[in-house]
């Protein structure tokens, strides 16, 4: 996804269009205290990037032509799952890399790539970029030449003529550290590391990295997608009909969006311990609200009390009225065959 946090909030905030738009973790100590997590390309033409304390990018950009939000990670979460669900619909295999990037293993090649950034673009409204290789990593690279809002595919040949001719700072798994280390033994290219000998790259990268990087050299650039993370917990999120500060309202969202959660629940045989209510208020802020539980619960034990409770004591903290609410199951337990016992 294309500078996917800024973007999601351009999507819900259209009327800052032509702002610099820059989402950050506030670490709480001071008003402009924390870093820069992610910036819109309007931001990164004059120079504010991830990483970039906020107290230094708002001295690059003038108060009128910009907007700095804390992030919002249960909004995003939640997009994130619509984009994971139409890829999983339309591709063979899917592995979710973070939160924003997948894996996908396809034989549909370029026409399968735009009908799934068209079906994201059509159901979020989010643009995202593609690429296409043989190889999972000249896919990645290609992704990453392509952005923003780009579709570049590489058959073996282009493939291989686009890894080689590539600073070695741009492949991933060389971190900056490894990249200069790799420019003091004149390694610029990635075509020049196959002048280095093997054992020389083992010993001064380690044995592991040092294989990594000859077989990169030598042309051979893996074939493995990897594999799914184990997930750590699962939540849906929905909007209101309408902005509330009724309490039956906000139940009656909980146990729909409860419902599919536990759907999940069931289908992975998962007991939890934690469940936590989202609330998204009139300011767009989000707030949580959440217990845990001495003993491992199931997806069909009867939650109405506590979510009553949650729902009563987050609206008698907060004056504003509701826009969109969810839940959240974590502290995950494997069931394995005591499903019957249960």
């Amino acid at each position: 996804m294309d500078y996917f946090f800024a973007q999601a909030e351009e999507i819900r905030r259209p009327m800052l269009k032509g702002k610099v738009i820059v989402v950050c973790v506030y670490s709480g100590r001071t008003e402009d205290s924390g870093v820069v997590s992610t910036v819109n390309y309007l931001g990164r033409e004059i120079g504010i990037h991830s990483g970039m304390p906020i107290a230094f990018a708002k001295k690059r950009v003038s108060p009128a032509d910009s907007v700095f939000l804390p992030v919002d990670r249960e909004y995003y979460a939640e997009l994130s799952f619509q984009i994971d669900s139409i890829i999983r619909k339309m591709c063979s295999r899917t592995v979710q890399a973070s939160i924003d990037e997948w894996n996908v293993e396809d034989d549909g090649g370029e026409s399968k790539a735009k009908a799934v950034k068209e079906a994201i673009k059509k159901e979020t409204g989010l643009v995202c970029t593609i690429g296409v290789a043989p190889s999972p990593l000249g896919a990645k690279m290609a992704a990453a030449k392509a952005k923003p809002d780009g579709l570049l595919v590489l058959d073996k040949e282009s493939e291989r003529k686009f890894i080689e001719g590539s600073s070695v700072d741009k492949v991933p798994g060389i971190g900056p550290k490894t990249a200069a280390a790799m420019n003091e033994v004149g390694v610029e290219k990635v075509r020049d590391i196959r002048k280095l000998d093997p054992v020389m790259l083992a010993e001064t990268f380690g044995k592991k990295s040092g294989a990594w990087l000859h077989a990169l050299g030598s042309g051979i650039y893996g074939e493995d997608i990897g594999e799914e993370k184990e997930q750590e917990e699962v939540s849906r999120i929905g909007t209101l009909k309408e902005k509330t500060r009724d309490a039956y309202m906000v139940l009656a969202k909980l146990s729909e969006l409860e419902k599919d959660a536990k759907d999940w629940l069931m289908d992975m045989k998962k007991s939890y311990k934690t469940m936590g209510i989202i609330f998204v208020t009139d300011d767009l802020r989000t707030h949580t609200k959440s217990m845990s539980f001495k003993n491992p619960k199931i997806w069909s034990e009867d939650l109405t009390k506590e979510k009553e409770a949650l729902v009563k004591e987050f609206l008698s903290e907060n004056p504003l009225e509701v826009r969109r609410v969810g839940i959240r199951f974590g502290s995950f337990m494997d069931m394995g065959g005591q499903t019957t016992l249960f």
